[in-house]
């Protein structure tokens, strides 16, 4: 009996010694998270040319799940995400094969853009050293996001004649019409030939409040048409608000 109550006592004393050298079980933290990238699109249709920076945000809301003692976590949320891709190509209806396509702009133009916009819910497997004021961490995981809004901005000369069009007369006397260019706005909404659903993988490693971010969709974006195979690499700063 007296062997059996020694026993207990060391392994209770043991038990605890062992505790007192267990980390803590982290604190939830990461939780709002802004991005600001530009995308480099591959595989673009021949002869389109892009901007060097194609500015895009992403704001992201995320539950931190510690994982036990470990310095690991899950994360999952909901986000939003704006990709717009700068090019001198339109992105047009062809009422010949009923479809979206990118076609080469033939005037001069100040601004024109395809925007992209998406809601998403993101995924993440986090490793995080337990250090809050100088946090190194490396995030990896998924997205999946719908298509909620895409449109089309286009700004500098244009060309209006013929039916549905501008008219404008020549001073001759036969008073013939001819075409002529002017300088105009047009936003154009209800786009097709983009899938509106989207997976893809993202990463973030960084230290302190600033991490470098990537991701590459696994999914097309555009459908049946010469940018198919377009797919952008983002790359950008995320910012940790809290």
């Amino acid at each position: 009996m007296k062997t059996l109550l020694i026993t207990l006592l060391l392994l209770t004393m043991t038990s605890q010694a062992m505790n007192a050298f267990e980390p803590p079980r982290m604190h939830p933290t990461d939780r709002f998270i802004v991005t600001l990238f530009t995308d480099i699109w591959q595989d673009t249709p021949d002869q389109m040319e892009l901007k060097t920076i194609q500015r895009g945000i992403s704001i992201n809301a995320l539950q931190d799940m510690p994982l036990w003692r470990t310095n690991f976590s899950i994360a999952a949320g909901l986000g939003f995400t704006s990709h717009n891709l700068y090019s001198d190509h339109f992105y047009l209806f062809n009422t010949y094969e009923n479809r979206f396509d990118f076609y080469p702009i033939p005037y001069s133009y100040e601004k024109n853009k395809i925007s992209l916009n998406y809601m998403e819910v993101p995924v993440q497997l986090r490793y995080r050293t337990r250090d809050l004021n100088r946090t190194f961490r490396i995030y990896a995981g998924m997205k999946a996001g719908y298509l909620v809004n895409a449109h089309t901005k286009y700004v500098g000369k244009m060309t209006f004649s013929g039916p549905g069009g501008i008219q404008f007369l020549n001073d001759d006397e036969a008073g013939e019409t001819t075409t002529m260019e002017r300088t105009t706005k047009i936003k154009t909404h209800k786009l097709r030939n983009i899938n509106n659903l989207r997976v893809g993988l993202s990463a973030m490693v960084g230290y302190r409040s600033v991490n470098l971010y990537i991701y590459y969709p696994i999914t097309n974006i555009f459908d049946d048409n010469h940018a198919e195979d377009m797919r952008p690499i983002t790359l950008g700063f995320s910012f940790i608000l809290f």
